[in-house]
C-alpha cells in the first residue's frame, strides 16, 4: 500500500495561483469574437474638406505727373479696397510709392491723401505701412496697395447620377458625395475663412457695463436691464 504526503495549505494556494496565472495567459492569446458591426466610416467633414489658402488682394492707383489730388474713380476704388480690408484683411495694408520717375512728387502727394482716405473708411491708421518701389523710366507708375487675406475653396461634389447609390460594397456605408453639399455651402457662407484655421481673438469686455452691473450687485439691486411696461405689452402682444 502506497501513501502520498499531504499537501500543506500554502502549497494548495501556490498551485491555485499558478493555475489562475496560466488561465489568464491563455485567455490573453485568444481573439475576441467579431461583433458583426462594420467599422465606422469617415464623417462628411473628413471625406469632403474645405481648402483654405492664403492669397493677396492688390489695387493699382494711377498717378499722372501733374496730378494734384485723387480722382473720383480712385477714391471709389480706395473706399471699396478699405471695406475689403476691414472685412477680410489680415496683417498690414501695404501702400507702396513709386520713386525715381517723372511722377514721383505727385505719387508722394497722392499717397498721403490715399492714407487719410483709407483711414476715413475704417482702416486703422497704424495698420497702413508705407513702402517704395522703382518707378524710373516713366511718369505713370501707380501707387500699389495690397493686403493678405484667406480664401476657402469648396470640395468638388460628384453628381448623384454618376454614383451607384445601391451600395454594392455593403456595410451600409454612405454614398460618395454624402454631406458634400453641406460642406460646400459652409465654404460659401463663412465670413472669414481664417476662422477654419484658428479662432478669432476675443473682443475686449465692456468695462463701463461691467462697473454698472457690479454696482447694482453690491447694492442688492437687479443686475439686468429693467423692461418698461410698454415693452412688456409689446412682447405679450407679439406672442399671442
Amino acid at each position: 500500500m502506497s501513501t502520498h504526503p499531504a499537501k500543506s495549505p500554502a502549497s494548495k494556494r501556490l498551485a491555485l495561483a499558478a493555475g489562475a496565472t496560466l488561465a489568464l495567459s491563455l485567455g490573453a492569446c485568444a481573439s475576441l469574437p467579431e461583433s458583426g458591426e462594420p467599422p465606422s466610416g469617415p464623417t462628411a467633414a473628413d471625406a469632403h474638406r474645405i481648402s483654405v489658402t492664403e492669397t493677396g488682394e492688390v489695387l493699382n492707383v494711377p498717378v499722372g505727373a501733374g496730378d494734384m489730388t485723387l480722382s473720383h474713380e480712385a477714391r471709389a476704388d480706395l473706399a471699396a479696397f478699405a471695406r475689403s480690408y476691414v472685412r477680410w484683411g489680415h496683417g498690414a495694408l501695404m501702400l507702396s510709392i513709386p520713386t525715381g520717375g517723372g511722377n514721383a512728387d505727385a505719387a508722394a502727394r497722392l499717397a498721403q491723401e490715399a492714407r487719410v482716405w483709407l483711414a476715413e473708411h475704417g482702416v486703422p491708421y497704424g495698420a497702413i505701412h508705407g513702402a517704395l518701389h522703382d518707378g524710373s523710366g516713366g511718369d505713370d507708375a501707380p501707387l500699389l496697395l495690397s493686403f493678405m487675406r484667406f480664401e476657402a475653396t469648396a470640395p468638388e461634389c460628384t453628381p448623384l447620377w454618376r454614383q451607384d447609390l445601391a451600395h454594392p460594397r455593403g456595410g451600409n456605408q454612405a454614398y460618395e458625395s454624402f454631406g458634400c453639399a453641406n460642406v460646400a455651402n459652409l465654404a460659401a457662407m463663412i465670413e472669414d475663412p481664417r476662422d477654419l484655421i484658428t479662432p478669432r481673438d476675443e473682443t475686449p469686455r465692456d468695462a463701463a457695463r461691467r462697473a454698472v452691473v457690479l454696482e447694482h450687485y453690491r447694492d442688492g439691486e437687479q443686475t439686468h436691464a429693467v423692461r418698461t411696461s410698454d415693452e412688456r405689452v409689446t412682447v405679450s402682444d407679439a406672442v399671442q
